[in-house]
């Protein structure tokens, strides 16, 4: 949370609103760069501007809020595993929840699926405790969870919750019930004061141009078409699904698989798989497809895999282990064979670094780690006399946890972020103003004031990607570093 820089295009996206909300003190309508920000609902930057007033412009801040959305995450988790399933299952599936590649990455993120994930479990766990007792409070407290993260990211709060639930009351001949829940207009009321002031406020602020971008744009336009090219084929959330449970992906197939055939036991196994399977549908429906939104529908999987942990032998845990390190070992020669035959000017120069952020030790690191695991192979079995199975499942989380935040996440940031390190703290020396588009916005944040997202005239500073050059064709190169150029405007 506090090595690692801002990483672009999100973080410094919903950085930089919090900052010129932070300076602005005007809390209903975002901006960035200066113009009314509509792709994002309001609870982010709510939460990060206070930080940002407070603390500064550190990236630790910024993430902040998801890192204690995650926390939050894993006690609704261990709460409602100890209240259906037991201890020593909740911590289990805690324990899945903190060591998966998804969630390790979204609670480093200023972003808000870390949020939105803790919101839909509370959501869920609270529907299923109706299910089970038939309590009013239940309900009241799901509007309360949907209405914060109606708050949090739009409309998806509200459909996942609603979907999952109907189908399973209905499956288990519980219609009724879930149609009191629905019509409970004291919970409806709840919902409405907490949402409404602020979608209300800004309608009456920017009007119709906030409807036609935030609602038709942002929602209903990512289930119909795929917006800033993020799309893919109906099957794009399978591979994704092995990519974010990593080092956890042979106990979450064979976890699901045994829920299902374990699904007339218990209306919890029902629950969980139905819950996954809205998520997964719905997202593969949409055309806009991207990786983290997978992220809401992964808390039944981690619930799943505790119920199941004993599924798999200790090979599975080693060959994961043994796959990542391949991968990270052969990474950096296939960057090099996408610099050499890519025809981006950006994608190309800013691998032409590779050479430069690998020789700062990459594979020194992973040695490292991969010696650091046999040693606490040896610590685990002998000093705690722990299973095979347990020092297995310890030694390759810890690892694969080791190799994300201490090897792979620093060298991306070293390749993409420290160039815009570098241009940002030598314009800030400049004090000039600075043109620059979106594509960047992390740019600003580090520059410590707003760039200007328009065309640069003579004598003007501007920040560009090299493939954006012949834009400015009479120019003068200040500072050029990984694709990213300073320049001043002839």
């Amino acid at each position: 949370m506090t090595r690692l820089p801002l990483f672009d295009e999100d973080e410094g996206e919903y950085a930089e609103v919090a900052v010129e909300m932070a300076r602005s003190h005007d809390y209903i309508t975002p901006t960035l760069n200066g113009s009314p920000f509509y792709e994002k609902p309001i609870l982010a930057f709510w939460l990060e501007a206070p930080l940002v007033e407070l603390f500064g412009t550190h990236p630790w801040v910024f993430r902040l809020p998801s890192e204690l959305a995650c926390l939050l995450w894993l006690w609704l988790i261990m709460a409602f595993a100890k209240e259906f399933l037991d201890k020593h299952k909740g911590q289990l599936a805690m324990l899945f929840c903190a060591s998966s590649l998804g969630v390790v990455v979204s609670a480093q993120a200023a972003a808000m699926d870390g949020v939105l994930s803790a919101l839909i479990a509370a959501q869920l766990f609270d529907i299923y405790r109706y299910f089970v007792t038939q309590r009013k409070r239940y309900i009241t407290r799901v509007y309360l969870w949907m209405a914060l993260g109606f708050l949090a990211k739009g409309p998806i709060a509200v459909v996942i919750p609603l979907l999952s639930s109907a189908v399973f009351f209905f499956m288990e001949n519980k219609g009724l019930a879930w149609r009191r829940a629905l019509l409970y207009w004291p919970a409806w009321i709840l919902f409405l004061i907490v949402t409404l002031p602020w979608y209300v406020m800004q309608y009456q602020l920017m009007g119709k141009a906030f409807i036609d971008y935030f609602l038709l744009r942002e929602n209903v336009g990512r289930l119909v078409g795929g917006l800033q090219g993020h799309t893919g084929h109906w099957w794009y959330y399978f591979p994704v699904l092995l990519f974010i449970a990593l080092p956890h992906t042979p106990l979450l197939f064979r976890a699901t698989v045994e829920g299902f055939i374990n699904r007339q036991k218990e209306p919890i196994n029902r629950f969980l798989l139905i819950w996954f399977m809205t998520v997964f549908v719905v997202f593969s429906i949409a055309q806009t497809k991207l990786p983290h939104y997978l992220l809401i529908g992964l808390t039944p999987l981690f619930l799943l895999m505790a119920r199941y942990s004993e599924s798999i032998k200790s090979i599975w845990w080693w060959l994961v282990l043994v796959i990542e390190a391949v991968i990270l070992a052969y990474l950096p020669s296939q960057l090099q064979d996408i610099e050499t035959h890519t025809h981006q000017a950006y994608i190309s120069a800013m691998f032409s670094r590779l050479g430069e952020v690998i020789h700062g030790g990459y594979y020194e690191g992973l040695m490292v780690a991969l010696l650091i695991t046999l040693l606490l192979v040896i610590i685990l079995r002998v000093l705690f006399r722990l299973s095979f199975l347990e020092v297995s499942r310890l030694s390759v989380i810890l690892t694969s946890h080791v190799l994300l935040l201490y090897l792979l996440l620093p060298a991306i940031a070293n390749l993409q972020q420290q160039p815009v390190i570098d241009l940002a703290h030598y314009a800030k020396n400049l004090n000039e103003v600075v043109v620059a588009d979106n594509r960047m916005p992390s740019f600003a944040v580090l520059l410590g004031r707003s760039t200007q997202n328009r065309r640069a005239g003579p004598g003007e500073l501007v920040f560009l990607r090299v493939d954006q050059l012949s834009d400015y064709p009479q120019h003068q190169v200040l500072k050029q570093e990984g694709g990213l150029v300073l320049l001043r405007v002839n």
